[in-house]
């Protein structure tokens, strides 16, 4: 276990690592400063509802820098005790747009149909649903993938647009997606049979990704971590599951070919086919629709 003055410098590190984000929540905004802290008893220490519910439940202490800004969500660094943590908080259901999610929400149960109305007229309760299930659906699959024997960020805990969970790097420095990454040739070709072997854990677990790539895989001391979760569909609940992984695959070797790494889409397509249920290949897809789904090999 690492000393509390180690921690410590490691937190001052990762504070000098300050990348400034483009738009959406910046940290001084989610921190609460010392005048207002005044006017409550006991003060918080965050100045968004989600943050402080975690922080009540002993899931998070500090944020400490921004690592990563998107459209959907940001990622910081944070501290629990002495350990380092990431933290996702997602973007405000009035910026995020959820317009384009259909093809993912097709399958999964909601169970109210008031609700389930209001996702598919884009009213702002709908809007409102379609993140809360979202950011749930992230949580999930961070803990059914990790229980399969995928390489995923070990999650902590959540509580509405914000999920706690493990810091992957070290020594104040965040892992890089692999997008980014500085790889030679051979770790390059390393990383990418790691990222065809995470893609078949996926399909024998009876799950798609449906948006991989080299953005959403961290590279760490030679190991690949899938990260970027929500939109996880079933195959068997999914009628676009199979198009949705044929596109993860054709977008995994894309963007490993800009990387120095060359590969067949429809060799690894083929592959995971096979893993599959029949009844959802892609030539059976039209009888199968409507079909019972089955589970999918283990």
């Amino acid at each position: 276990m690492a000393r509390r003055d180690d921690s410590e410098e490691s937190f001052q590190r990762i504070k000098q690592r300050r990348p400034r984000l483009r738009t959406g929540s910046a940290l001084p905004q989610l921190v609460v400063d010392a005048e207002r802290a005044r006017q409550f008893e006991p003060a918080p220490t965050f100045d968004h509802r989600d943050l402080q519910e975690l922080h009540e439940r002993g899931l998070l202490d500090e944020l400490i820098a921004p690592i990563l800004r998107g459209k959907e969500a940001s990622v910081f660094a944070g501290r629990r005790g002495s350990a380092p943590v990431a933290v996702k908080l997602y973007t405000d259901v009035t910026i995020r747009s959820f317009r384009k999610d259909a093809s993912y929400r097709e399958g999964r149960f909601i169970g109210d149909t008031r609700i389930e109305r209001a996702i598919e007229h884009h009213s702002r309760r709908g809007l409102a649903a379609s993140q809360a299930i979202w950011v749930e659906e992230e949580y999930r699959q961070l803990r059914t993938l990790g229980a399969r024997g995928v390489r995923v960020p070990r999650p902590i805990g959540h509580a509405g647009m914000a999920i706690v969970m493990e810091f992957i790097g070290d020594d104040g420095v965040a892992a890089p997606r692999l997008a980014e990454a500085e790889l030679t040739p051979r770790e390059a070709h390393v990383a990418f049979a790691a990222a065809v072997d995470a893609l078949v854990r996926l399909v024998r677990s009876g799950l798609v990704h449906g948006d991989y790539s080299t953005y959403n895989l961290l590279w760490w001391r030679g190991e690949v971590v899938v990260i970027d979760l929500p939109q996880v569909v079933e195959i068997t609940r999914n009628p676009n599951a199979v198009e949705l992984m044929q596109r993860d695959v054709r977008s995994l070797c894309a963007s490993f070919a800009r990387i120095g790494v060359r590969s067949d889409p429809e060799v690894i397509e083929r592959l995971l086919l096979a893993e599959i249920p029949r009844d959802l290949h892609p030539q059976n897809r039209a009888e199968s629709v409507h079909a019972p789904g089955r589970s999918a090999r283990r």
